[in-house]
């Protein structure tokens, strides 16, 4: 019987895969952001060598403010490895930035580091495209998802943040859109000990299995999909990466969401074991734009995650 058990949930997760996931490879122009190659082999070395190895993810960076932490300028190479940015003094500001099912790195905005009004002097914003996504190799998969971007936020954390015990350690930003949540909270309850200073900023955070339930009682699937979600990984059930993420978090909740339903935010939100503030975002769908009317409620959202944030002053 195992082989055929195994069989039924190798069927069942790639059902899970087709439902959940919308990767896209086509070419999409990312400027002004930088493109860099991050290696998630053990030895960093390996970051110059593309063609060896598929471990390594595609990611794209904001700078926002001045160039560096002193104010100098510091070039970075286009198309370049991690190895690149290894010289260039760290930011006071790193976001780790995970997009939603249908978004891609390239179209990643500076968000929620403030353009126009800096919140610290300078400040750096990585967005990640996940295996199967863009460029990054690899196959698109749930049971890969957290564990890929875990190991990438310490690739990207070892090589971005200070070090040193006589500067300001650099503040975190875990960033995460709808699917791209859980990611950032994975990676969030798995390194938040090491790094005290970290935020965690998520825009409609979904319950997975209540979400796929919920979309399939629309066309009669309820039963078949029950079998399916059953196959879901532990490391992207929200609730319980809620139970185990202790760093402040803010959590924007769209009014209008008609995909991840506000009743089901609000009990991630309940099982949240850190401080958090929820901020609903009035008028607002799934995937609407904020609105110049939400600038308010954002920009103390900020206020609130600094003032929370563990870095001395």
């Amino acid at each position: 019987m195992r082989p055929i058990q195994n069989w039924s949930r190798r069927i069942r997760f790639g059902l899970l895969n087709r439902f959940v996931l919308r990767p896209t490879t086509d070419p999409i122009d990312y400027r002004p952001q930088v493109r860099c190659r991050v290696s998630l082999l053990e030895h960093d070395g390996s970051d110059s060598v593309e063609s060896t190895s598929h471990a390594w993810i595609e990611s794209f960076v904001h700078r926002v403010g001045s160039t560096s932490a002193n104010g100098s300028s510091n070039e970075i190479a286009d198309n370049g490895s991690l190895d690149d940015w290894r010289e260039i003094p760290p930011p006071n500001d790193l976001v780790l930035k995970f997009p939603g099912t249908g978004g891609r790195a390239e179209r990643s905005t500076p968000f929620p580091m403030q353009t126009k009004v800096p919140i610290s002097e300078s400040a750096e914003v990585w967005t990640w495209n996940p295996p199967g996504y863009g460029s990054s190799p690899g196959e698109a998969t749930l049971k890969n998802l957290s564990g890929a971007a875990a190991t990438w936020s310490e690739k990207v954390l070892a090589a971005r943040t200070q070090s040193s015990t006589e500067a300001k350690p650099t503040r975190i930003w875990l960033s995460g859109n709808s699917l791209g949540c859980l990611p950032a909270m994975h990676v969030a309850s798995a390194l938040m000990d090491a790094y005290p200073s970290a935020v965690l900023w998520v825009r409609n955070p979904p319950d997975l299995r209540r979400v796929i339930l919920n979309i399939s009682a629309r066309y009669r699937a309820t039963t078949a999909m029950q079998h399916v979600s059953a196959v879901l990984p532990k490391d992207v059930d929200a609730v319980d990466l809620a139970n185990r993420c202790r760093i402040p978090a803010v959590f924007l909740m769209s009014e209008k969401d008609a995909l991840v339903l506000p009743e089901y935010q609000k009990a991630i939100h309940s099982a949240y074991s850190g401080p958090s503030l929820v901020v609903e975002l009035s008028g607002l769908s799934h995937d609407d734009v904020l609105e110049e009317e939400h600038r308010p409620a954002i920009n103390n959202a900020l206020d609130w995650a600094i003032r929370r944030s563990q870095r001395p002053t």
